[in-house]
């Protein structure tokens, strides 16, 4: 069981902040927050109250674009 473990924490995806996922969507981090606060990007809040931290998945990211994009863009691939 130990090994199990070991390999599926290990393979969790980290959570990247604003700035990261602006530079792999082209999008400046504030754009980045605004669509998470908004429900158009996928996005993970982190923090309580009124001003929240976002955190993002790559891996989301990346399938948001090729539902938007059909698969098109060069940063889904």
């Amino acid at each position: 069981m130990r090994n199990s473990t070991s390999t599926f924490l290990t393979s969790l995806e980290p959570f990247v902040d604003a700035a990261a996922a602006g530079e792999f969507l082209g999008l400046h981090p504030v754009t980045v927050q605004r669509l998470a606060r908004n429900g158009v990007l996928p996005g993970h809040p982190v923090q309580q109250g009124k001003r929240k931290h976002w955190r993002f998945l790559l891996t989301e990211l990346r399938e948001w674009l090729r539902e938007r994009h059909g698969g098109t863009s060069g940063y889904a691939n």
